[in-house]
């Protein structure tokens, strides 16, 4: 009999927190689902067919990485040459004094190489920087945005949100474009 009670209560409880009961309740408007959370960049192909994202940053030791990845979302080739644009931007997307350098004595860079990338076909670059305090006089830089174009000093910017921490340095260093996954045939 206390098992057959205690049965009854479980199931009692178990439809409870289902959302469930035994008496009869008008039914209320569903809850909306929650959405998805926003992404990092605009996931829709611009009017120029191609998109800018940013990775993740890798960080050791001070020293920061982070890849950013060009996408031809278009219909047709895209070419690109070069080194991307940087801007290094603030909580109001104001633009910061930072000198953005090509190449890095972080990690090497190739140099430029022309890239026509076929619709669907990436190219990446790779952000680096110390996080180094050598000046205690004055503040940290700290971004908040990056505006990133498909070539330096052209293009429609797009903006990424990431943490860009240079400490009292104010420089950043970007590679030149490179085809990501093997090349293809000729």
């Amino acid at each position: 009999m206390v098992r057959i009670a205690l049965a009854a209560a479980l199931a009692v409880t178990a439809l409870a927190a289902a959302g469930c009961s035994s008496a009869s309740e008008p039914k209320g408007r569903s809850e909306p689902k929650p959405t998805a959370k926003p992404s990092r960049t605009a996931p829709a192909c611009p009017e120029d067919g191609v998109v800018i994202k940013g990775l993740p940053v890798d960080a050791a030791m001070g020293t920061r990485a982070m890849g950013i990845t060009l996408t031809n979302c278009g219909t047709r080739p895209y070419k690109v040459n070069g080194y991307p644009g940087v801007r290094v931007l603030d909580e109001r997307r104001k633009p910061l004094d930072v000198r953005i350098a090509h190449g890095s004595d972080i990690v090497d860079d190739v140099g430029p190489e022309p890239l026509t990338l076929q619709p669907g076909e990436h190219a990446r670059a790779v952000l680096m920087w110390r996080n180094r305090v050598t000046d205690v006089t004055g503040n940290a830089v700290n971004g908040a945005y990056l505006a990133l174009t498909p070539a330096d000093g052209g293009g429609r910017p797009q903006t990424v949100r990431e943490l860009i921490d240079l400490g009292s340095t104010g420089k950043l260093g970007v590679t030149a474009w490179h085809r990501e996954g093997p090349k293809p045939r000729r």
